[in-house]
Parts: C-alpha cells; structure tokens; sequence
C-alpha cells in the first residue's frame, strides 16, 4: 500500500537530517553573502504606487516631463516664530529675533550654493560664465549662476548678522561658521576665480577668508569632494529676506524659509535630509538663540519634513519591533518549555528563516530592478520588513511549538527516530492547512491596484513558504540531531521499547490515560451545553462587531496625523498654522495642455479669464499663474500703473521662481501647456480640503468639455498632496473591496481542501469575519479614548491589513484544533474525539496564540519602549512613534488574542458538538 505523502516528507527528513543541516548552513551563508541588503533595494512613499490612469498620476508625470530637474516635488518650511495663545492675539517678534534668523539664512544659502556649484559640476560645468541669454544657457550654467546668487546672499546676510553680534561675539574659538562664514568668502572665490572674475574681487574674498579662518586653505574640501548627498535634492531657498517674494513670508509674529526639494514627500532620501535640516536648526539654536529674548521658537514643518519624519518612525518601529519580538519570544517559549534546547530550536530555527527569506527575497527584487530575472516583477518597502519579521516570528515559532508538542506525545510510545518520524507526519496536515490560509490569504493583496499592496502581500507569502519549509525540514532535523535531551531538565518520558505480555501489547498507550486540567473541564461544558455556548459567544462579539463595520471606512490619509506631538514637524505644522495659512504651502497644481500650440500672449489672455473663474470656486483662497507668481493680485484688487504693487508684480515675473514654472522650455510642451498653482483654504490633508479639491475637478471637466470655452479640448491633469490623497483614497477603497472578496474566497477553498466540510469551512470564514469587526471596533474604541480630541481617524491602511492577516492567520488555529478532532474521530466517537482535541491542543494553541500576539504587540513599542528605558535610568534616544503602525499593531494583537481565546475555546467547539448531536440523532 502507498504511504501517504506526509509519511514519506517525514521519513526523507529523519533519515537525511545531517544533510538537510548541512544544506540550510549552506543556504543560509550564501544568500547571506550575495543578497543585497534591505535598505538598498527598499522602496518608499505612497502616491509613487498610485496605478499610472490617475489623475495626480498624470499631472505628476506631465511635470516632470515638461519641467525636468528643476521642479520641487516636496518642501522643508522652516519657521522662526513666537506662538500666540489665543486666535486674536497680537505676538510680534522682538528685534533681537532677527539675530536668530541672519544666522539661519546664511547658513542655508551657503548650503543652497555649494549643492547648486556641485549640481553644476556633475552637469559638466568646468570654468567660464553662465551664458547671458538664459534661454540659451546649458543646465549647467543655471545652477552656476545660482550658486553665485547664493555665495552673494549668503555673504550679505553674514555681514548683517556679525554686525548685530559684534559687541556680544562668544568667546570661543573660529570655525567655517561661527562667528563669520568664512567658508562662503573662500567658496565664491574659487568660484570666481573659475568664473573670470575680476582679480581685486577674487583676492578680497580670499583675503577675507584668510583673515577670518586662516588655516582655511588646509582645511577646505574642494566643492566636488564635499559629502552634501543629505543636500541633494535642495532646488532653491525663498526666505523672508528675498526683496520680492519677502513680503509672503513674514507675518507680524513669524517668518518662514522654504526649502525647495526635487524629492517626493516620501522619498527615503529624505530621512537624511530633515536630519542635516535638524543639526542645522540645532547649530543656530546653541549658538544665537541667546541674543534674544525667551519664546522664540525655530521649528521645521512642510510635505518632506512629514515624509522624512514617518520614514524615520517606520526605521525606528522597524528597530524595536525586531528587538522585542525576539524577547517576548524567548520569555514565552521559556515560560512554556523551561526547557533551554526547546527554547534555542525554535529560535535558530526562525533566524534561519528570516535570513534565507529576507536573503530570497532581496535576491529576486534585486534581479527583477535590474532586469536579470526576465517577467518577474517584485519590489519591498520599508515598512514591509516589519510584517515579515512579525509574521515569520508568530507563524514559525507556531508551527515549531506544534510540531514540539505532537513530540512530546510521540516519545512516550516511540522510540525518539519513530516519534520524530510520526510527530512530522501528524501534524504535516495541520501545519500545511493552516500555513497554505495564511500564504494564500496573504498572496491575495497581488491583485490590488495600489503598489504597496500589490507587492507586500506576496512577499509576505514568499517568506511563509520558506518558514513552512524550515520549520517542516530543519527544526525536525535539529529535534532528531539533539535526541530526547531537547527535553532536559525534563523529560519525555521516552519509550525505549514497546511493552508486551503475554496478550500481546497494550492497545492503550499513555499518553491516552492522562486527563483532567482546565481544558478537560472547558471541553466537557462545551459538549454539555453547546447551543449556549455559541449563542452567548456570538452574542457578546455582535455589538462591537456592529460599531467596527459602521466606522470601517473612518479612516484618516493625513499623514502629519501618523506623527505624535512630539515629532517636530507636527510642533512646526502647529507653529506655521498659528500664523500662516497651511495651504500655501502645498498648492494644487492645475495642468492644462492644448491640443494645438498658440501664441504666448493668447495663452496669458486666456489664463487670466480661467484665473478669474477659479477665484469664484468653493475654497480657492489664491491662483498663481505666471503673470501673477503668488497670487497676491486677484482680479478683485485695484492695482495703478506706477503704483508699488505694480513694480513688485514686475519684479515677480522676472524672479527666479517665476521662470520655467508656469510655461514649460521643453519644445513639445513650450507652446501648448499651462501651469497654474491653486492654493485653496485649509489643511491641504484634511477631507475637507479633499472636497473642495474634487469640486475643482468637476470645474475642469465642465470647463474643458464646453464649446465656448477657450480650454475646450484641452485635457487636463492635478499634481500636489491634496490630489493624491482623493486619487489614494480612491484606489485603496476599490482595493479593499475586491482583496476582502477574493481573499474570503481563497481561505474558504483552502479550508474546504484540508478538512472536505463545506458547513464547517464557511462557519470558520463567519467566526473569523465577526472577529475581525468586533477587533476593529474595539480598537476605534480604544484609540478614541487614547487620543480624545486629537483622533481623526484609524490609519488608513489598518482595516486592510487587520482583515488579511486576521482571516488568514485566524485561520491557523481553527484548522489546527478541527484536524485534530477528525483525526481523533477515525478511532473514537465525534464526543470523545472532540473533548480529546481540545484537551490536547488547549495548551499549545493558548501558548501559540500568546506568541503571535506578542509579536503583534511588539509593533507598539515605539510608543512605550523608550519611555520605558529612560524610566528605568537608562540612555535612550526618543524615536518618533508611527500611530499607523501602533494601531495595526494594537489591532492584530488583540484579535488574535480574540481568535486564541474565544473563537477557537468557545465558538468552534460549540459548533462541533451540536453538528456531531445533530448528526448522532440521524
């Protein structure tokens, strides 16, 4: 008779274990060695992974096609400010302040011009001037002259600054920046001198350089040399001081310098970004915030400060989530088996896991980047690490804590190669069930549209499948290697040989006279009174369940609300708001291209008309266009001909960031394209800003789509936060509702697979969903009352995700306790059969839980962990806390603590036992 194929996996892997050792030593080290780490070839941002018809996809697309390489994508807003108490409270900033704010500009223009001369360096530039005719001048010759502008500036405001300063300088010694920037003197020398400058003006520079630091020269690292890649993407600065925009960035109590970026929001270059931003607000704090009065504040907000600051949150849970996952898995697993082998298998046994996974994975996302591995198209983000690690810790120290306990009962009647061999075949069934719901489950999320999803989902499936293979191959292999040790100080109680009499041997081994213990007792008041039992049970998870369905989609896109109070873009964004409003510094870019090219001056006629209608619509507070820069001139303002504003409205058009922003250079664009910012009223990541938003896209729709209109034709497209947010809101509600759909399907065909019962297979799917509603219910309870008024609204990924893992790793149990009672049931009646199930994996599968749990817990620790540390007297550096991830975190542990302890202890068993009543009186 054919051997079953679990029988035969299980006998391969106990008479080959050396070779399977020795073969996952081998994998281990050479992934180890030729994968490429995590972080280079991680992905990250959000709106990159929009699918390509979207509208912000387009615009964004279209931007950078007509405007390469010198559009921002994202901004760094630093704010120099006092904070008002009440709304209609007059906070001036004192005259000292403006100490403070000379120190940071000639520090950030000097910045701006060294990365703008290396900018110019990698463009080819090696000597000479700019062009004079701009529309001639090369890429280069652009960012040499900015660099010049910006040496220029940086100079000025240093010699302003010193004169404030003089009669107070600190008496410490000199250095490139403080007291004088000596460093700017010496660089626009060189550049000058590589420019063909004028003599006396090179050797004035150089001099004063000397005469500030005069070991410069030895000091100096020639401009190409220099480590500014945290300064990469800095476009250009507009501050206060500017002569012409100047005016939009001062108020009364505040003034603001805006760090253009070329880098999306999310970008994870911008990690080192806002930390070279907070060393440098940190270096004019030490040094000049005690020239002024108390109060003052210096805070860092914008779209690539919030980016910067969740990616650094998502590196930090990263970091805690891996350290104290490891820990609460080895106190659980001490607490369980008090055992030091049974506790070091499972754990070399998972971190073989995570490296050859992780390893794989790197190695095929690397070949599919590059092209090397032809079709196949994967990616992995930052922040998936921390699903894998949490995933492959909770499942794989389950399968091994499975495959230990069905050991454990093997060993008292075998001897140790046979109960190996019986214990893999045993459980083969169950692991591979309930592993084969949670990889499919999980691989379900390639069919979402939203890139995140899209490739998260089967990467997590990737690494199961190795920790399935692991835990089915090496563990076994490890188990029989160290023999019935594994179990000292305890025992097994081992069989070294059956047992015979004269009547041949026993038939009752044990294992089968031991009972009693509160599994017993629970499993005995289930088969006694099982209506109840479920009809209670269901009962008390229907009204949470009913409050998470309502507020499933009461969801936040806000990213600034992933970040605590403490993040210090968040203090800026408070700052800012205080003075400012939020929206001018994330406008809505309006796109509109031709379908034929027309001359310039028609097109400026034809803008003006549109401006003045997009100042009629809901929420618009100002239109800028390339006539009008910063949409300080609505049509509504009286304006003379000689008049100061209409010199300042000359002045903006000529400035430098009126050029090649509003028309586009590129020869297919240069005559057909238009580009307006729309700055609209409110927080550019509120829903009400989203509404007003999309009313302005009805407008364009009307407005391109009548015949009289002089747009008529002309397609258009959005580029900026607000948009992505509806187009992310957008695609991510169509994905929940088809990756809900296909993954209830797919676990309900894997269940139906493992255990042939339709009923019984659609009652688990019904357990697993009332869980998830009731978890997420709970979990908006709970959050509400944490955060009071600050809660806007779960993380907007979390039903996702709650609902993926929780019906595809809920599932693990169920499928573990339901096979073993069909398996009891081949020799015992359905009653005996299910109180012997759940007296035997009662334990196990409480224990399980807890270390799944645990793991999922482990993702809050960002918020708890340095506290914690720094309680307890110890160094610690505060992290930002990522509320997306601490939710989900929150969520998933408690539903699995919902699953282990109420789903799988009352609902399941109580279903069991009225279908094993029902069927005994047929």
């Amino acid at each position: 008779m054919k051997r079953p194929l679990s029988y035969r996996w299980a006998r391969f892997v106990i008479q080959k274990w050396q070779w399977i050792l020795i073969a996952w030593i081998v994998a281990a080290v050479v992934l180890r060695v030729t994968a490429p780490s995590w972080k280079e070839i991680a992905y990250d941002g959000d709106f990159e992974y929009l699918p390509a018809e979207m509208t912000s996809v387009a615009g964004t697309r279209l931007v950078n096609e007509a405007f390469p390489g010198v559009q921002s994508r994202s901004q760094i807003v630093l704010v120099l400010g006092r904070q008002q108490v009440l709304r209609d409270e007059k906070v001036g900033l004192k005259k000292s302040d403006d100490i403070v704010g000379l120190d940071l500009l000639r520090r950030l223009y000097h910045r701006l011009g060294e990365v703008s001369w290396q900018r110019a360096i990698e463009l080819g530039y090696k000597s000479g001037p700019p062009a004079e005719n701009p529309d001639g001048a090369s890429a280069s010759d652009r960012w040499i002259q900015l660099a010049r502008e910006a040496f220029d500036q940086s100079i000025q405001i240093d010699e302003r600054f010193y004169e404030r300063i003089s009669e107070q300088v600190p008496d410490t010694p000199p250095n490139f920046y403080e007291p004088r920037l000596a460093l700017a003197y010496w660089d626009r020398g060189r550049l000058l001198e590589q420019w063909g400058g004028a003599e006396e003006t090179v050797g004035s520079d150089y001099e004063a350089a000397l005469v500030l630091l005069p070991d410069l020269p030895t000091m100096a690292v020639p401009i190409g040399e220099r480590d500014l890649a945290p300064w990469k993407s800095l476009l250009d600065v507009l501050a206060w001081e500017d002569s012409v925009v100047g005016p939009r960035l001062r108020k009364r109590g505040a003034r603001l310098a805006v760090l253009q970026l070329s880098s999306e929001l999310a970008a994870t270059g911008n990690i080192q970004t806002v930390e070279a931003v907070t060393k440098l607000i940190d270096d004019v704090t030490r040094y000049s915030m005690h020239f002024t009065d108390p109060g003052l504040q210096l805070k860092m907000t914008g779209s690539a400060a919030i980016g910067g600051e969740t990616l650094m949150g998502a590196r930090d849970a990263i970091r805690y989530t891996e350290w104290i996952t490891v820990g609460m898995i080895l106190l659980i697993l001490t607490a369980v088996y008090r055992a030091p082998l049974l506790v070091a298998i499972p754990m070399i046994s998972i971190g073989f896991a995570v490296v050859v996974s992780m390893g794989l994975v790197a190695l095929l996302t690397q070949g599919s980047i590059n092209g090397t591995i032809p079709g196949l198209d994967m990616r992995v983000f930052t922040t998936s690490r921390i699903f894998v690690v949490v995933i492959l810790f909770g499942a794989g120290t389950d399968y091994c804590l499975f495959l230990i306990s069905r050991l454990r009962e093997e060993a008292r009647d075998s001897v140790w190669p046979v109960a190996c061999r019986k214990a893999i075949s045993g459980v083969m069934g169950a692991l591979m069930g309930s592993a084969m719901t949670t990889i499919v489950g999980l691989g379900m999320l390639w069919i979402a549209k939203f890139g995140k999803f899209h490739y998260t989902g089967p990467v997590i499936a990737i690494c199961l499948l190795v920790g399935l293979l692991v835990c089915t191959t090496l563990t076994p292999a490890l188990l029989r290697a160290f023999g019935p040790a594994v179990f000292w100080p305890g025992r097994a109680d081992v069989q070294k040989k059956t047992q015979r009499s004269l009547l041949g041997p026993s038939p009752l081994s044990s294992s089968d006279t031991q009972h009693g213990g509160i599994w017993s007792w629970i499993s005995l008041l289930l088969t006694r009174h099982p209506m109840a039992a479920m009809l209670i049970g269901g009962a008390l998870l229907i009204a949470p369940g009913i409050y998470g369905f309502v507020n499933e989609r009461s969801v936040t896109y806000d990213l600034s609300s992933q970040l605590n109070h403490a993040a210090a873009s968040r203090q800026g964004l408070r700052l800012l708001a205080n003075h400012f409003n939020v929206g001018e510094i994330n406008p809505v870019s309006i796109l509109l291209v031709r379908n034929e090219e027309v001359p310039r001056e028609e097109l400026r006629k034809d803008i003006k008309e549109l401006t003045t209608k997009l100042y009629g619509q809901s929420g618009v507070a100002s239109v800028r266009t390339a006539d009008d820069p910063l949409g300080d001139f609505p049509p509504t303002r009286d304006m003379s001909l000689f008049g100061g504003d209409a010199w300042r409205r000359r002045a903006l058009q000529n400035h430098r960031i009126a050029q090649r922003y509003f028309f586009s250079d590129v020869a297919k664009y240069e005559n057909n394209l238009v580009r307006l910012d729309v700055v609209m009223n409110g927080d550019p990541f509120s829903v009400d800003t989203a509404k007003q938003v999309s009313q302005l896209q009805e407008f364009l729709t009307r407005e391109t789509s009548e015949e009289s209109s002089a747009w008529h034709h002309s397609e258009w497209a959005l580029a900026g936060t607000t948009p992505s947010i509806i187009d992310l809101r957008q695609v991510t509600l169509s994905d929940n509702r088809r990756i809900k759909f296909a993954v209830v399907a797919a676990v309900f065909a894997i269940l139906f697979l493992v255990l042939r019962r339709v009923g019984l297979s659609l009652y688990l799917i019904v357990t697993v969903l009332l869980s998830y509603y009731a978890t997420l219910g709970l979990t908006v309870l709970f959050f509400r009352f944490a955060y009071g008024d600050d809660y806007v609204g779960l993380d907007w990924k979390l039903p996702l995700f709650l609902f993926v893992i929780l019906v595809a790793v809920g599932q693990d149990y169920n499928v573990y306790l339901v096979t073993r009672v069909l398996e009891e049931q081949r020799r015992l009646g359905w009653l005996m059969a299910l109180r012997r199930a759940v007296s035997r994996t009662g334990g196990i599968i409480t224990a399980c839980g807890l270390v799944m749990a645990a793991t999922f817990f482990s993702m809050t620790a960002a918020i708890w962990f340095p506290p914690l540390v720094s309680a307890c007297g110890f160094p610690t550096q505060n992290g930002v806390a990522l509320r997306g991830i601490v939710e989900l975190g929150f969520a998933l542990g408690l539903g699995v603590l919902i699953d282990t302890f109420y789903v799988r202890t009352v609902l399941v068993p109580a279903y069991i036992a009225l279908q094993g009543k029902w069927a005994a009186r047929q």
